[in-house]
């Protein structure tokens, strides 16, 4: 038994070590928390798989294990199918451990977004229970309940209630079901949970069943999470204790969050000094096309947005002027393909430093669509670069003192923590780049993350997630200046 034990836990942790992942499913195949479900649905066409260790033990009998292999599967934007089995030892534990069934299920987000903050799911199950007891096994229950969830910042609320039909060859009472979870991330791949499960009794003459769950679930990557969960009764139908790990991985959205890359980027060295020289040459056009290998122009991938002067109004924060470490500025003072700053009229001081609040306006602005950043990554691409470099050549030309502020933006793919530190992380990257390679001065650049808040497009397909993720430059003047 231990030995089929050891080859299915090692079968699963290859499966799941080899399939690309971004939701978390429950023990359940739902998507959610550790037991209780979410009103989250994973995208069309993904696939999450769940491999978990579930140890009980009842009314001081001996402990039983059970190793449920769970499955879901997002079969719209806004559906999900789902299932799982309670055992792969047949070893008879299914009913004394309280999780003797397997179920088969589909969720309908009914109302709110992905991106939302709150949402509303419909959830249908089928569970059959799984029993040496012949009066039990092959017994079907029917399930229907309604799912909300509530997400602000880190944490997040999950509640669910619903109506179990219960199989009548069982004599078994129907039932009226709830739970609640409790959900908070204390660091981006860590989320720490409460859970609550509660249903009115089974069977006459016992209690109503009543659970409490703490637990957390781990991000390794986005390929593995690890679950872990302890659990404690409080009626006398419910476990006395019980022990609750897992291994999950799954293509998707779902609940996952995302690892956050360092916030500061190492300078890269430049191998060929001469390349930049002649990228600087280049003439900026709008929309701006970098020159392809064969003298024609490449993909759009950064364009000037068109500006009405002095009708859009920034504050520029003292606390978002960038920072880089020490290090960085011995090098920017010593690269051979620094450039100077901008010009500043004589009036302004060499070292400007912002202390309070600055309002400006709106002079000039550029988009960086999605292509010049990776899925899931900051650092610019090698075409970004190019379009970089054509519009800092374009900024050096201009006559007027102005200030430089980068917008960092996301689609709602992940948690709005991580969004707003990944699209953060994107602005660090841009203007790290306009001061290490450019020569920009980096006391009047201002560095913005915005996350999910302001998108283009609605997010409801991947040609609109692509919209989202971006980065603009604003160039800003002081609102008095003439």
């Amino acid at each position: 038994m231990n030995a089929v034990l050891r080859l299915s836990c090692l079968i699963a942790l290859l499966l799941l070590l080899t399939v690309k992942a971004q939701a978390t499913p429950t023990q359940f195949g739902v998507s959610g928390l550790l037991s209780q479900p979410s009103a989250d649905t994973l995208d069309s066409g993904n696939i999450s798989v769940g491999l978990w260790v579930n140890s009980a033990e009842q009314s001081d009998s001996e402990s039983t294990t059970l190793v449920p292999i769970s499955l879901g599967m997002g079969l719209g934007t806004f559906i999900e199918a789902y299932g799982s089995f309670p055992n792969l030892l047949f070893n008879d534990d299914e009913t004394l451990s309280g999780r003797g069934f397997a179920d088969l299920g589909l969720k309908i987000r009914v109302l709110g977004r992905r991106s939302s903050p709150y949402k509303l799911a419909l959830d249908f199950q089928a569970q059959r229970q799984i029993s040496d007891q012949e009066n039990l096994d092959g017994q079907t229950d029917i399930l229907a309940r309604s799912i909300f969830t509530l997400k602000k910042g880190r944490f997040g609320l999950h509640l669910n209630a619903g109506y179990s039909f219960n199989d009548d060859q069982s004599e078994a009472d129907d039932q009226v079901v709830g739970g609640v979870g409790v959900e908070y991330f204390p660091a981006a791949r860590l989320r720490i949970i409460a859970e609550l499960d509660a249903a009115t009794k089974r069977f006459s003459g016992l209690d109503n069943e009543l659970e409490a769950m703490l637990g957390l679930q781990y991000f390794f990557s986005p390929h593995l999470t690890f679950h872990a969960g302890f659990g404690r009764g409080l009626t006398d139908t419910a476990a006395d204790w019980r022990f609750l790990a897992g291994l999950s991985t799954s293509q998707g959205i779902g609940t996952f969050t995302k690892p956050i890359p360092r916030l500061i980027l190492p300078v890269e060295p430049e191998k060929d000094p001469e390349v930049k020289k002649r990228n600087l040459k280049f003439r900026t056009i709008t929309p701006l096309l970098p020159m392809s290998r064969l003298g024609q122009p490449a993909p759009r991938i950064a364009s000037e947005m068109p500006v009405n002067p002095g009708e859009e109004k920034v504050i520029v924060q003292p606390e978002d002027q960038i920072q880089l470490p020490e290090k960085d500025y011995r090098k920017i003072q010593s690269s051979p393909i620094a450039s100077p700053s901008p010009a500043k009229p004589k009036e302004k001081p060499e070292q400007f430093k912002a202390t309070q609040p600055i309002n400006t306006v709106v002079y000039r602005k550029f988009r960086f669509d999605d292509v010049n950043f990776g899925f899931d990554q900051s650092s610019l691409s090698e075409a970004g670069k190019a379009s970089l470099v054509q519009i800092a050549e374009s900024l050096r030309k201009e006559k007027k003192w102005f200030l430089i502020r980068i917008n960092g933006h996301t689609d709602s793919i992940g948690s709005a923590a991580y969004n707003e530190k990944l699209s953060y992380q994107r602005a660090i990257s841009v203007g790290h780049r306009l001061v290490a390679y450019e020569g920009f001065d980096p006391a009047r650049i201002f560095v913005k993350g915005l996350g999910e808040t302001q998108p283009l497009a609605s997010n409801k397909t991947p040609e609109e997630r692509r919209k989202n993720r971006r980065a603009e430059i604003l160039v800003l003047l002081p609102e008095k200046q003439d």
